[in-house]
């Protein structure tokens, strides 16, 4: 027997799944272990990104709910110095990752990712 899904389902699940997160990270914001968040959702994917409160960390959660898959990624990602910073930044341009992205997993700005692939290139590593 097929039982068919009905089509809002899909947005149910992603409510619940939103507001259990939420509720978490309100209980992390009380408690006062993350300093900044940002929920971003669309029809079919939700992502979390969260800061530690001392500015060190960050974590990413994003979910993608499509009929019939459900995907969820985690990062979990530390400030680290320029010259760590410069090594994850080479393997992300490998991946293609735009700079946006690549500034959000080494929690600095665009700019600095510009920076840094300039002096890659110019060292010769890109």
């Amino acid at each position: 027997m097929n039982k068919k899904i009905p089509s809002n389902s899909l947005v149910t699940i992603n409510k619940e799944r939103v507001a259990t997160q939420l509720r978490e990270l309100a209980e992390q914001v009380e408690s006062g272990a993350i300093s900044c968040y940002e929920l971003k959702q669309t029809d079919s994917s939700v992502t979390f990104t969260v800061d530690s409160a001392n500015g060190q960390e960050r974590m990413i959660n994003h979910q993608d709910h499509i009929p019939g898959l459900r995907r969820e990624q985690i990062e979990h990602i530390q400030k680290q110095s320029p010259q760590q910073r410069r090594e994850l930044v080479k393997t992300l341009v490998a991946e293609n990752m735009p700079q946006t992205e690549i500034a959000k997993r080494t929690m600095t700005s665009q700019k600095t990712i510009s920076n840094d692939i300039r002096r890659l290139k110019n060292d010769g590593v890109l």
